[in-house]
């Protein structure tokens, strides 16, 4: 037909002549967000090498976002096995910390029980009850201690400047251990007294330091003892 030809109602009618139409199916280039590549072609009916050029594109893209997506889901696969490995590693140190303890300080942790099979938010707390236990154990002692420091301290700073006002302060104190240790430790149970700080570091520094101040007493004494037998000796 050439672009002069008018087509009219008779040409139309004419059964020699045949017009046709080409339509392109759009349905075959539109795809929702949830269609997968192998879906679409189940939907076009027909094998990839059949597929226009717009159709293997459209193919090509969704089998792509799948592959995207399936490495997504295998990498966090991986890391929560990695999580859950790493979690499970926690759970037996913390246990075999926990049965240490129990071993190492049976008074007032055997009724705390642990299993393997606690999650590691359970383990952990049941370490904090026992070291809470184990730190408050005995903690009156170690205030007594720190109260013995404080007074021998308080004795060597006052006969730097030759006051012997409170000289035997800290030996009475400990002369009334006995009486003292039980209120001590009354307050400790009360609360009255945080004990919360009484590491076993800080326990032992304290009471080294308690016999460090004693012995250098003790030397002092010896001096001024051989002193007084010099003197008598002259």
């Amino acid at each position: 037909m050439s672009e002069e030809e008018i087509i009219t109602l008779d040409s139309l009618k004419n059964t020699d002549k045949n017009v046709t139409f080409n339509v392109q199916d759009d349905t075959a280039l539109s795809v929702n967000d949830e269609e997968t590549h192998l879906e679409y072609k189940k939907r076009l009916n027909k094998k990839v090498s059949e597929f226009t050029d717009e159709e293997k594109s459209i193919y090509n893209k969704l089998a792509g976002r799948m592959k995207r997506k399936n490495d997504k889901e295998e990498e966090i696969t991986k890391k929560n096995e990695e999580d859950e490995k790493l979690n499970d590693e926690k759970k037996i140190n913390m246990f075999n910390q926990l049965y240490v303890l129990k071993q190492k300080f049976p008074d007032n942790t055997s009724d705390i029980h642990i299993d393997k099979e606690m999650s590691l938010k359970i383990l952990e707390e049941k370490k904090s009850l026992i070291l809470q236990i184990i730190t408050t154990k005995n903690s009156e002692s170690v205030v007594f201690e720190t109260l013995l420091l404080m007074a021998r301290s308080g004795e060597r700073g006052l006969n730097y400047f030759n006051v012997d006002a409170l000289d035997g302060y800290a030996d009475n104190i400990d002369s009334q251990k006995e009486d003292i240790i039980p209120i001590l430790k009354e307050m400790v149970d009360l609360g009255e007294i945080d004990t919360s700080m009484m590491t076993p570091q800080l326990r032992l520094m304290i009471v080294m330091s308690s016999v460090a101040v004693k012995t250098m007493e003790q030397n002092n004494d010896k001096k001024k003892n051989q002193i007084v037998v010099d003197n008598l000796d002259t």
